[in-house]
């Protein structure tokens, strides 16, 4: 479970949460969605730790392992694609890369080759390279350069080796800030598919409707400076958000109803020294009732916070994205 509480935060003048309370529990999965500048991104890095907050803590339990997507392409290019996947498991990798070392010498430390392979069979290591490399064929990368270099392909199938470097880590929760894009729509459905299956907590951000609408156990509204979360996927969230839409304006009507009676009973007494009193009490009862119209109301539009993936352009990239 991760909870965040208070959470403050600010750019400039900009504030994008103030005192934001929120719980996100284990196995569901939370689509993150908002308008532009709303903080959808700088919410990802602070729940896994690469940016501060102005108040407030996120609270993970001890040891929980946390996945994030690496951006940094150009940290592996010599590596081979599936050196690079195995390295979201760094403990097995290394227990592999030492036990090669170990049999490449003359009279090897046999208690220590013992000890790697304890290491290895934990990880179910000799069954990496087969799930390594579905991983890979899942994400549109073809096996003929799983044992390439990295330096072999463009930036965007770079980040989809990025993207299951992280999958192989399987921590318990996963942080992603869209990890759709690049992807073609072969590869987003196989995405989809492992996070359907996935046992542990997701947080996403995507502007593919889709794909959040088909992941998402819940959505994580972020809007007016605060997070909600809602039940259910995105179909379901923009029902909820047209009914309390709805809900609100009525209220609205029926506020500014009462404050128009008030405003005409202090308009006819404030003059009236009998009346004084209770022209002043109403109103201060008007100033207050004023204060919480404040508050903006969902528009219509407020409410559409993902545009729709545009395919041709997906399937059309995906074919010069390999060199």
């Amino acid at each position: 479970m991760i909870t965040v509480t208070n959470l403050s935060k600010s750019y400039g003048g900009q504030t994008l949460f103030n005192d934001v309370n929120l719980q996100f529990d284990p196995g569901n999965r939370y689509g993150v969605v908002g308008p532009n500048g709303a903080g959808k991104s700088t919410f990802i890095r602070i729940l896994c730790g690469s940016e501060s907050t102005d108040k407030g803590v996120v609270s993970l339990p001890a040891r929980m392992r946390v996945g994030t997507l690496n951006q940094d392409h150009f940290a592996f290019e010599n590596d081979l694609l599936i050196d690079v996947v195995m390295k979201g498991q760094m403990d097995l990798f290394n227990a592999f890369a030492e036990k090669e070392k170990l049999l490449a010498e003359p009279e090897p430390d046999a208690k220590r080759i013992i000890e790697l392979e304890e290491v290895i069979q934990h990880y179910d290591g000799y069954q990496a390279e087969s799930r390594i490399a579905q991983m890979l064929e899942g994400l549109g990368i073809a096996t003929i350069y799983h044992s390439q270099p990295m330096q072999v392909l463009s930036g965007g199938y770079k980040l989809r080796v990025l993207l299951a470097q992280c999958l192989f880590n399987q921590p318990e929760v996963l942080l992603l800030d869209e990890p759709t894009n690049h992807l073609d729509i072969m590869s987003v459905r196989w995405l989809e598919e492992y996070l359907i299956d996935y046992k542990g907590t997701v947080i996403v951000v995507s502007h593919d409707r889709d794909f959040i609408n088909r992941v998402s156990t819940h959505i994580a509204d972020i809007d007016y400076q605060t997070i909600k979360i809602y039940p259910g996927n995105y179909d379901y969230y923009l029902k909820a958000r047209k009914l309390e839409n709805l809900q609100r304006r009525q209220e609205s009507d029926k506020a500014e109803k009462k404050i128009d009676e008030l405003q005409t009973f202090v308009t006819r007494f404030k003059g009236k020294a009998s009346k004084a009193r209770q022209a002043q009490s109403k109103m201060k009862q008007i100033n207050r009732m004023e204060k919480d119209l404040v508050t903006p109301l969902y528009s219509s539009l407020s409410l559409i916070h993902i545009s729709e993936p545009t395919r041709l352009l997906s399937i059309s990239y995906a074919v010069f994205c390999l060199k």
